[in-house]
């Protein structure tokens, strides 16, 4: 979930811009592939106006932004992935620190979202036991990333879908669907809002 740019606060002078329902679903019109060494499907690049949704999203409490965000993702999902249902989906959660000054984890309501419009069961199936906040850290930093605990009972023999909603370098999602992996789940797959188009591939599909 890092993202290049400043702390929160800074990060509010650029969320002045006002959005609706149709605003949001206009964002929505392209589904990227990112090959990485695991496939990720992100519904835009991190710049313009999704960048700046995003951002309202996540430090001006738009917390219907990140539903929406969910729903529409599920409905590129569906479209995409007809035949293919995860058991449970799940989010990689963020510190508890960005969970108190920020009133929410908007992955966890982006998820929410997407469970509803597929009718899947959303679950908490990760435990970050690290505090280091990736958003505004180096990339050597961003690299080593965070570190997560999964819910072995929970999880074993299942068919999960991972999200998130930025991915810069990949390294969170990568550490939380390794930890998915690890304690049993049969297949994790991965899907976040944006994607920072930086030494990946993207395709357009």
């Amino acid at each position: 979930m890092a993202i290049t740019g400043n702390d929160d606060a800074s990060s509010l002078v650029t969320t002045s811009r006002y959005f609706t329902l149709r605003d949001i679903d206009r964002l929505n019109d392209e589904l990227f592939v990112i090959r990485t060494p695991f496939t990720v499907v992100a519904l835009g690049l991190y710049r313009g106006e999704l960048r700046r949704a995003i951002h309202a999203m996540k430090f001006r409490n738009c917390r219907w932004i990140a539903v929406r965000f969910g729903r529409n993702l599920a409905q590129h999902l569906l479209g995409d992935e007809s035949h293919w249902r995860p058991d449970v989906v799940t989010w990689a959660p963020t510190t508890s620190r960005r969970v108190r000054l920020r009133g929410h984890d908007q992955s966890a309501i982006i998820a929410t979202g997407l469970a509803r419009t597929i009718r899947v069961r959303r679950r908490r199936l990760l435990r970050r036991i690290d505090n280091h906040a990736q958003t505004g850290a180096s990339r050597t930093v961003r690299q080593r990333g965070p570190q997560f605990v999964a819910r072995s009972h929970a999880v074993q023999g299942r068919t999960i879908l991972l999200v998130d909603d930025v991915m810069t370098t990949g390294t969170t999602l990568m550490r939380a669907r390794e930890a998915l992996l690890a304690a049993g789940a049969r297949e994790v797959r991965c899907a976040v809002i944006a994607h920072v188009k930086a030494r990946v591939s993207a395709q357009v599909v």
